[in-house]
């Protein structure tokens, strides 16, 4: 249990929840045994003031007579609940409300009762300078007349009857708090037990995921952290699960579009060899084993060139070119493939040269991925449009094709590498999905953005950025 971080939690939570619950009962306790001390000693001092009231109207005025002073003297002793001495100026006691062990006629010798003569109430916690066996709460107030302290109000509470009361809500208080400690407890227990399933369940997932099961999914219910976690683990599984099926597609085309040109190559060298091919007919041959050669060559650059893109492997060689005469010179090379497909061609343009700053060989590469990928899925009598405008300060290249376009699932995924769309939608399907990836890694290197736009039956159009030369 120790082990886990859920059982930490827990007992660390447990043991600071249990001292706290300590340090809180002894502060509470303490603070409700004064407060009820203080309490009592000041509603004691308050009718010690109405007694020496009562005692002048009746023994000095004559306000009141000496049988009403006696039934409100009796009154105010069972509400009080204390025992009432009242002392003459030479300390003598005048009156006790105790008609037991009556004090009455006795001189009292205390140092609180002759401080308490000078003008102030005095309260003490004490055995009454012994004459009790047990502790009392003590106050006297002297009975002032014309500012002249003609006598003094004692009163005495047994201290023990108090404690009782006060025992009484320590015991409240107690099982209280420990009706509190043990729901606290009970629902630590509880949260604590649910984090450790949740957090197994995504451990075990997460070891599912590592061992290549991307179809397992973790379902935690609620809000919070842990279940935005499973979340997160659920997205990356699904992130894998695309990822490694791109890496499937990606091994079938790759060993797809290896196979075929080194089958064609492996099997015209054979025929030259065993002289199936006469001589005088070898060089045909020949050219197309340099044609697939330079296939291979090209699908082997452009894995490498992704690769080290993606790595950051690349510096671009930023520099000053007219971009227009970069676009012009890259569809000279598609001349012929654009008269044979019989499409129509638009290259819109508002000046001679437009100077850009960027890396000249990777846009020229951009373009010709761009312009190769719009004339690979476009029929005859289709049309191609190149254009060149300027907005916001920048230069926005589009190349708009009126081919098929591309579907809303294919859309997601275009700039994935490896992914390829439908490829029966063109005559030419060779590639294995890297153009569109390399084209968006380079755009990305020159800090500006591109996009895609399209909709199935009304054709595709891309749109990308440069930065303007400032030279």
């Amino acid at each position: 249990m120790f082990k886990s971080f859920t059982g930490r939690f827990f007992i660390i939570y447990a043991l600071s929840t249990f001292v706290m619950f300590l340090l809180l009962f002894g502060v509470i306790t303490q603070v409700i045994s004064n407060h009820y001390i203080e309490s009592k000693q000041l509603s004691m001092i308050e009718e010690s003031h109405r007694v020496a009231d009562l005692y002048v109207e009746a023994y000095v005025t004559n306000d009141i007579t000496r049988v009403g002073f006696n039934y409100q003297l009796n009154v105010l002793t069972g509400h009080i609940d204390a025992r009432i001495l009242i002392l003459n100026k030479e300390m003598l006691v005048f009156k006790d409300t105790s008609t037991e062990d009556s004090m009455e006629g006795q001189r009292l010798d205390s140092s609180f009762i002759t401080i308490s003569n000078s003008g102030d109430a005095i309260k003490t916690v004490g055995d009454f300078n012994g004459y009790y066996q047990e502790q009392y709460l003590l106050t006297a107030v002297p009975i002032l007349y014309e500012k002249e302290a003609i006598g003094t109000v004692i009163m005495h509470s047994p201290y023990p009857k108090l404690e009782k009361e006060i025992n009484y809500i320590y015991q409240i208080t107690l099982i209280s708090l420990l009706v509190l400690l043990t729901i606290t407890f009970f629902s630590t227990y509880i949260f604590t037990r649910n984090v450790k399933h949740a957090i197994q369940d995504l451990s075990n997932n997460a070891k599912k995921i590592a061992n290549g099961d991307f179809t397992s999914r973790v379902t935690i219910k609620g809000e919070g952290e842990i279940s935005e976690l499973s979340k997160s683990m659920n997205h990356m599984a699904t992130e894998l699960e695309k990822l490694e099926d791109m890496r499937k597609d990606f091994i079938a085309n790759i060993s797809h579009d290896f196979r075929s040109p080194l089958t064609s190559i492996k099997g015209f060298i054979q025929a030259m060899l065993d002289g199936t091919i006469p001589i005088d007919r070898q060089e045909k041959y020949l050219n197309i084993v340099l044609d697939e050669t330079d296939r291979l060559t090209k699908l082997t650059n452009d894995i490498l060139l992704l690769t080290k893109m993606e790595n950051n492997s690349i510096q671009a060689n930023m520099q000053s070119f007219d971009l227009h005469s970069v676009i012009r010179k890259t569809l000279l090379q598609f001349e012929q493939k654009i008269i044979d497909k019989k499409i129509d061609f638009t290259l819109l343009v508002d000046r001679h040269e437009l100077y850009v700053h960027a890396d000249m060989n990777q846009i020229q590469r951009v373009v010709t991925n761009l312009v190769d990928n719009a004339i690979k899925f476009c029929s005859p009598s289709d049309s191609i449009i190149v254009e060149t405008s300027m907005i916001k300060g920048k230069v926005e290249i589009s190349i708009k094709d009126s081919g098929p376009g591309i579907s809303e699932e294919d859309i997601k995924y275009i700039w994935d590498r490896f992914h390829k769309a439908d490829r029966s939608r063109g005559k030419d399907k060779k590639g294995i999905g890297l153009g569109l990836s390399i084209v968006r890694e380079i755009i990305k290197a020159h800090g500006e953005d591109i996009n895609v736009y399209s909709q199935e039956g009304k054709g595709t159009t891309f749109v990308f950025t440069l930065a303007l030369s400032d030279e």
